[in-house]
C-alpha cells in the first residue's frame, strides 16, 4: 500500500510539472500576440492622431482665412466711415461760414477796427460753446470734449460752470 502512495505521489508531481511546462510556454505565446497586438493598436492610435493633427491644421488654417478677411472688411468699414465723417465735419464747417458769412452782411457795418476784432472772436467763441454744448448733448466726457476740440478739461469745466450759473441767474430772474 505505502508503493500505491509513492505512485499517486509521483504521479501527482509529474502531472504539475508538466502543467507548469506548458503555462510557461503558453504565456510566451500569449505575451507575443499581446505584443502584436499592442504594436498594432499602437499603429493605429498614430494614424488617428496624424488625422487628427491633420484636421486641426485644416480648421485652423480656414478660420485663419475666415478671421483675416473678417479683419480685411472691419479695416475697410473704418476707412469708409472715416472719411465719412471727415465729408460731414467739412460740410459742417462749410454750414458754420455760411452762417458767419450771412450773420456779417447781417450785421451793420463797424466804424471801428477793434469792435471787429473783437466781434470776430466773439464768433469764434460762440461756436466753440456751441460746439462744446453739441458734444455734451451726444454724450461725451468732459475729458473727451477737450480732446476733440484741443481744449483743456479746466477750459470746459469753466464754460459748463458758467453755462449753469447764466441759466440760474434767468431762472431767479
Amino acid at each position: 500500500m505505502d508503493q500505491v502512495y509513492i505512485i499517486l505521489i509521483g504521479a501527482g508531481i509529474i502531472t504539475m510539472l508538466l502543467a507548469l511546462f506548458i503555462q510557461r510556454k503558453s504565456p510566451a505565446d500569449h505575451t507575443a500576440a499581446i505584443q502584436t497586438s499592442r504594436s498594432t493598436d499602437k499603429a493605429d492610435i498614430e494614424k488617428n492622431l496624424q488625422r487628427l493633427n491633420k484636421q486641426f491644421k485644416q480648421e485652423t488654417a480656414l478660420l485663419s482665412a475666415e478671421w483675416q478677411e473678417t479683419r480685411a472688411d472691419l479695416l475697410r468699414e473704418i476707412e469708409f466711415l472715416q472719411k465719412r465723417v471727415e465729408q460731414l465735419e467739412q460740410q459742417l464747417d462749410e454750414r458754420v461760414v455760411v452762417r458767419e458769412t450771412a450773420a456779417a452782411v447781417e450785421a451793420p457795418p463797424v466804424k471801428s477796427a477793434e469792435p471787429v476784432e473783437e466781434q470776430v472772436d466773439m464768433l469764434a467763441l460762440r461756436e466753440r460753446y456751441r460746439r462744446v454744448f453739441e458734444l455734451s448733448k451726444e454724450g461725451l466726457a468732459p475729458d473727451e470734449i477737450a480732446k476733440r476740440l484741443g481744449a483743456g478739461r479746466g477750459e470746459i469745466d469753466l464754460i459748463f460752470s458758467l453755462a449753469q450759473r447764466n441759466e440760474r441767474g434767468f431762472a431767479d430772474a
